[in-house]
């Protein structure tokens, strides 16, 4: 039987956070919601006894007393990703990142937080295409990445029961890079990063929020866990499949490169969440919209 948890989430109305507070609360846990717009923040979404909404700004350390006390478990699930097409502007991702984690982190040890949930990223293990990394691989955090990686750092320094959750690229309703695809797709306007040959290891985003919860339910700590898919794939393989769905002419050479390839496995996560996915890959989770 599962413990029922008092379950603190910071991200709790993002592209992540909507499904895992929708699991949480399916499994008897009370979830506390900490927003910056409680007001509107839960418009049009059914309400439960176990959900509380509160008014709280991992950028705003002070207002993060509130939100985490008598809660057991924290999860930062917080994210700024710019949207395709807007000013790619990564600064406030970035600050999300660094001083949101030590602000969250600061307010978690003060709270008397038992454990803590960290969304980070498998693009850190960008490297050799004929190569599929393991959590202990080496991590590669250049450009944007560097926030994820110094997230990462002082996650690992804390006091706190910590699992750092390590998504491969998000697909699925609701997601930025599943709309816009099928839209260039609609369009004849999809084009392959350089040649189309670097893997991508992707994750439907039902997926990634059972593994978080499944995170926020364990008593596992201090490790970094690979949340993927089964299987590894090519931009060209994904997105010939994508202009298919769409009846589109296959996507031609000549896009931007875009981040480096990264090729990850999820066996750890198996063995230590007990996680299987969904979607075992694109194929069974990617659908026309």
């Amino acid at each position: 039987m599962t413990t029922r948890r008092r379950i603190a989430v910071v991200g709790a109305t993002g592209v992540l956070g909507r499904p895992v507070v929708q699991r949480l609360l399916a499994r008897g846990h009370t979830v506390r919601a900490i927003v910056r717009r409680p007001d509107t923040a839960m418009t049009g979404r059914a309400q439960a006894p176990q959900l509380e909404v509160v008014q709280g700004d991992i950028l705003e350390p002070v207002s993060l007393a509130t939100g985490l006390q008598g809660c057991d478990v924290v999860l930062h699930l917080a994210t700024a990703i710019p949207r395709p097409g807007a000013a790619p502007d990564w600064s406030r991702n970035d600050r999300i990142r660094v001083d949101g984690t030590r602000h969250l982190l600061a307010a978690a040890e003060h709270a008397g937080c038992r454990r803590y949930v960290q969304q980070s990223v498998a693009m850190l293990h960008a490297g050799a295409p004929d190569v599929t990394a393991t959590e202990d691989a080496p991590l590669q955090g250049q450009g944007v990445l560097a926030s994820a990686l110094e997230m990462e750092r002082r996650v690992q320094a804390s006091r706190l029961h910590w699992v750092i959750l390590r998504g491969g690229l998000f697909y699925g309703p609701g997601t930025d890079f599943s709309a816009g695809t099928h839209r260039q797709a609609r369009a004849g306007q999809l084009q392959l990063p350089g040649q189309g040959l670097h893997y991508v290891s992707l994750v439907h985003v039902d997926d990634m929020a059972q593994a978080v919860v499944l995170a926020a339910e364990s008593d596992a700590s201090q490790l970094a866990l690979n949340i993927v898919d089964d299987r590894p794939v090519t931009w060209r393989e994904l997105l010939e499949h994508v202009a298919a769905l769409h009846g589109a002419t296959p996507p031609q050479p000549g896009g931007a490169p875009g981040l480096p390839g990264f090729r990850v496995g999820n066996r750890r996560a198996r063995e230590v969440l007990g996680w299987a996915s969904r979607y075992p890959d694109y194929r069974s989770g990617w659908v026309a919209e």
